[in-house]
C-alpha cells in the first residue's frame, strides 16, 4: 500500500552511504584543523567548522558518497549517475563559484579597511568571511580523501548484503 515504507530512522546510519560521507567530510574538516594547528601551533576550533581550506569536505563527502554508492549499486545504476550529478555540481560550485566569492569578500574588507581610515568616508560593516572556496588542489585532495574513505568503508561494512 504506497510507497511510504515501515522502517527505523536511525538505519541510514547502518548504510556505508551515509558512514562513507559522513567519515569523508568529517574527517576533511578534522583535517583542516590538524593542518592549522600543525603549521601555527594554535588550537583554532573555527577550523572545525569553516568552508574553504585543505582538503575541501565538501569535495570528500561527495565523492565518498558517490563512490559508495557505485560500489554497492553498480557505477552504472540510476542512483550513482544522481550522485555523481550533484557531486560534480557541488566541486564546481567549491572550485569556482565559492572561491569568487571569497576573492569579493577579501576586496569588499580591504575597501572598508581603507574607507574606515578617511573621518569623511568612515563607514562600519562586519568584516566578511574569505576563505569560502577552493584551489583546484583543495578539491583534489578532497575527491581523492572521499574515494578512499568509501573504499575502505564499503570493504569493512558490509551491511548491503
Amino acid at each position: 500500500m504506497g510507497i511510504i515504507h515501515d522502517c527505523n530512522p536511525l538505519e541510514i546510519v547502518r548504510h556505508p552511504w551515509f558512514i562513507s560521507a559522513f567519515l569523508a567530510g568529517g574527517g576533511a574538516q578534522l583535517m583542516k584543523f590538524i593542518i592549522n594547528w600543525w603549521r601555527t601551533r594554535n588550537i583554532e576550533l573555527r577550523y572545525l567548522k569553516t568552508s574553504g581550506g585543505m582538503p575541501s569536505s565538501h569535495s570528500a563527502l561527495v565523492s565518498a558518497l558517490s563512490t559508495a554508492v557505485g560500489l554497492t549499486d553498480g557505477f552504472d545504476s540510476s542512483e550513482a549517475m544522481i550522485a555523481v550529478g550533484f557531486g560534480l555540481i557541488v566541486l564546481c560550485d567549491a572550485a569556482t563559484l565559492r572561491r569568487a566569492a571569497g576573492g569579493h569578500a577579501r576586496l569588499l574588507n580591504e575597501i572598508v579597511k581603507k574607507l574606515s581610515v578617511s573621518e569623511e568616508l568612515k563607514i562600519e560593516a562586519e568584516h566578511q568571511q574569505e576563505m569560502l572556496g577552493h584551489s583546484g588542489r583543495e578539491v583534489l585532495a578532497g575527491v581523492v580523501y572521499g574515494i578512499v574513505t568509501a573504499l575502505v568503508v564499503c570493504r569493512i561494512w558490509d551491511f548491503w548484503k
